[in-house]
């Protein structure tokens, strides 16, 4: 099989795109729960992560062979470590949240924000530095490891079997555009929808350990905001005033996934300005609720994160399908 142009970026889409089926569609709430909370159950829910990112990768171990068995290894244990230290890492910044809403209510600061007075940004920042740390690792991993090695003779003739009187560059071009397409849709419902979550998720300020004692006092005397959930891979967050409850979650969840759908779609399809219009569309149906400041907190952090993964989602898929020519 001789090289075809679109073959990097395929390859490139593919890891891609087995990172997100390993993430966003194998990883459930068994194991986005237990995955890093250290105890036996933890690790094996750690495992068994790992061992869906390892599935995924087994096809680069048939077409390279030994190096590909070298990438599955370093991208499985990496992703392992990522995923504890992720996890770790937003316990951390919850902790501190506390403790700085603490402070403040100890000054009689608190103001009564929509989404909690111990929200902070940084799970959903970290939710992207996970998953940034993935794919580089995937992709440098790939420019050491197997960018300049062979395919395996008994893959490419696995190859040239499906494709047969195929067109190699169709049967390329066909086969991009689904993995590309896939992956925008994952992106855009599963990946998009976990760091919304991340960053809008209301956070209620809870007593300090040692204070459990005066825990009634401290609930009575905090404003009525949001559960606490530290972040996407913990508990999941229990409404508060500012966000949706019940149905009407749901239906905001459903909505905002069509929207980003739609954003993407008229980004690759080169109509971006349109998106413009669909943001206004959203926002002229929400005028009303948009006085609510607590509600407005909410909206915007959502709508903001929301719109930014359809974009840039959208911009990516767009590069990977212009190398169709």
């Amino acid at each position: 099989m001789t090289a075809h142009p679109v073959d990097t970026v395929l390859i490139v889409a593919w890891l891609v795109f087995a990172h997100l089926v390993a993430d966003f569609v194998l990883q459930n709430d068994w194991i986005a729960v237990n995955k890093a909370n250290g105890t036996r159950i933890g690790w094996s829910a750690l495992g068994v992560h790992g061992s869906h990112v390892a599935l995924c990768l087994v096809p680069v171990v048939f077409a390279y062979g030994a190096q590909g068995l070298a990438y599955l290894a370093l991208v499985t244990l990496t992703h392992m470590a990522v995923d504890r230290w992720k996890v770790q890492a937003t316990r951390v910044a919850d902790a501190r949240a506390q403790a700085r809403a603490r402070e403040r209510l100890a000054r009689g600061a608190l103001s009564g924000s929509g989404l909690g007075e111990a929200w902070t940004p940084w799970p959903g920042m970290l939710f992207l530095a996970d998953q940034a740390l993935h794919l580089t690792i995937a992709l440098v991993g790939w420019l050491v490891i197997l960018e300049s090695s062979a395919l395996m003779p008994a893959f490419v003739d696995f190859v040239n079997a499906v494709i047969r009187s195929w067109d190699p560059a169709a049967f390329h071009a066909v086969v991009l555009t689904g993995v590309v397409l896939v992956s925008l849709f994952l992106v855009n419902t599963r990946g998009a929808y976990y760091f919304a979550l991340a960053m809008v998720a209301p956070r209620t300020l809870r007593p300090a350990p040692d204070e459990a004692d005066g825990a009634e006092a401290l609930a009575g005397a905090a404003p009525r905001v949001a559960g606490a959930a530290p972040s996407v891979g913990d508990a999941a967050p229990r409404a508060g005033d500012a966000a949706p409850t019940g149905a009407s979650a749901r239906i905001a969840v459903t909505v905002m996934a069509m929207e980003r759908l739609l954003i993407a779609s008229l980004v690759v399809t080169g109509m971006a300005l349109a998106a413009v219009l669909v943001v206004a569309l959203d926002v002229a149906a929400r005028w009303r609720q948009l006085g609510d400041r607590g509600f407005a907190e909410w909206y915007l952090v959502a709508t903001l994160g929301s719109v930014s993964v359809a974009l840039a989602s959208g911009l990516l898929a767009l590069a990977a399908l212009a190398s169709l020519g």
